[in-house]
């Protein structure tokens, strides 16, 4: 998706926009446990908008999109009204 999707126009501009851009790699067991404990997976990928201070999920987005940027798209629009709701 980073080579594709994440470039699409209806995907970047708010995804750069709006949001900042933290990765968590599981190849270190630790990471691996936070995974886990924030989605209750270890399947890969997974998205997530979280809360900054509260960490609290806002949205989710399992597996990649690669037909279409529609869900991605409705999910980070979800997130941010979710985020924006909070304020």
């Amino acid at each position: 998706m980073e080579k594709g999707v994440f470039l699409h126009p209806a995907v970047a501009g708010p995804l750069t926009e709006r949001f900042v851009e933290a990765r968590l790699h599981i190849d270190y067991e630790r990471n691996e446990v936070r995974q886990l404990d924030m989605t209750a997976t270890v399947a890969q990928p997974v998205y997530l908008v979280v809360d900054p201070v509260t960490e609290e999920v806002l949205g989710r987005h399992d597996g990649a999109t690669l037909v279409s940027d529609d869900p991605f798209v409705d999910f980070l629009n979800d997130g941010w009204e979710k985020a924006r709701a909070k304020d």
